[in-house]
């Protein structure tokens, strides 16, 4: 009961923490926590190895752990969530919320410390990973805490695949499995897979996912854990939105794909010879992540204007294989 007590407090402070600082020291103080936890538990089968699934690289159990330290995106996501289960019980009033978490790692970190601000009679949880050291981990956890009551199931599966008996009966979808500018990991194939099974006024977390682009200087952009003096770094040229990924993307079976209008540059690019892509993430509600402001949503330079033969191109993007960008 301790335990509950101690991350109910470590939840709390986070979820009024209005500050970045103040979130660093609640997503300190929860880190502390889960290792505590891992020390009693005496789980420590974390693999560094990923594993290719439909539409990226499914994290290593290791890797998917150490995401606990990416503080404004674990914060973040925290109050978020919180904010959506609340939206959720408003909606759905009377029903028991069903909440599936996919890409959970082996902390469930995005949801486990607010069990204790919720009661199990108000929700229901699915996880799902694909890795099986992650669903082990984060069952013992929960067993450890004592929140056997709120869990539906544990699911070691492919969640860009995997569809549920009862359908289109979820409440909150919620998943972050995603590198800067969308590359690498599978966040748009899990999403598309998700929103074809959420309820009509099912939640999305995150809400929303807008990628942008404009030329710029890579190096000297605001970055996460980047020692660049980026306050002395204006870039005047307005970010071009070109897509977002939220409820209402299309459930395709096809791989997700997009492809800028041509765009023209300038010889005269000294200042911005890059072509980056920035992300903004509405996590949901009020609660946003700007570029640079976590890994997340760290600038992605697609390819620098000096490579390129002629002064036009496209963006392209695609899930094809491993998510990622190209210039045509």
């Amino acid at each position: 009961m301790s335990s509950e007590l101690h991350l109910k407090d470590i939840t709390k402070l986070l979820i009024d923490s209005k500050t970045e600082q103040e979130e660093i020291k609640a997503v300190n103080l929860l880190s502390n926590f889960y290792a505590k936890i891992l020390e009693v538990i005496l789980f420590k089968d974390f693999n560094a190895t990923g594993t290719e699934v439909n539409g990226g690289l499914a994290l290593s159990p290791k890797h998917a752990k150490d995401c606990l330290e990416d503080y404004v995106r674990t914060a973040r996501f925290i109050k978020g969530s919180y904010k959506a289960i609340q939206k959720a019980i408003q909606i759905f009033k009377n029903k028991k919320i069903e909440i599936v978490y996919a890409g959970t790692g082996p902390l469930g970190t995005l949801l486990v410390p607010l069990l204790p601000l919720f009661s199990s009679d108000d929700i229901t949880i699915t996880f799902i990973d694909i890795h099986e050291s992650s669903i082990l981990s984060l069952k013992q956890i929960i067993n450890h805490l004592g929140y056997k009551a709120y869990i539906k199931q544990y699911l070691v599966e492919d969640a860009t695949i995997f569809k549920f008996k009862e359908r289109a009966h979820l409440h909150v979808a919620i998943t972050e499995t995603m590198d800067k500018g969308l590359t690498k990991e599978p966040q748009v194939s899990i999403t598309q897979n998700l929103v074809s099974q959420l309820s009509d006024k099912g939640i999305l977390v995150p809400e929303d996912i807008e990628i942008s682009s404009r030329k710029s200087f890579h190096a000297k952009e605001k970055a996460f854990k980047s020692n660049t003096n980026y306050i002395d770094y204006i870039n005047p040229e307005q970010k071009d939105v070109l897509f977002s990924i939220n409820k209402n993307m299309k459930s395709l079976e096809t791989k997700f794909s997009f492809e800028s209008d041509r765009k023209f540059f300038n010889q005269d690019f000294e200042d911005t010879p890059d072509i980056c892509i920035y992300t903004k993430i509405k996590v949901f509600d009020d609660i946003f992540i700007n570029d640079g402001e976590a890994l997340i949503t760290n600038p992605y330079c697609v390819k620098s204007l000096y490579a390129l033969k002629k002064n036009t191109y496209k963006l392209q993007y695609t899930t094809i294989n491993t998510p990622h960008w190209s210039i045509n």
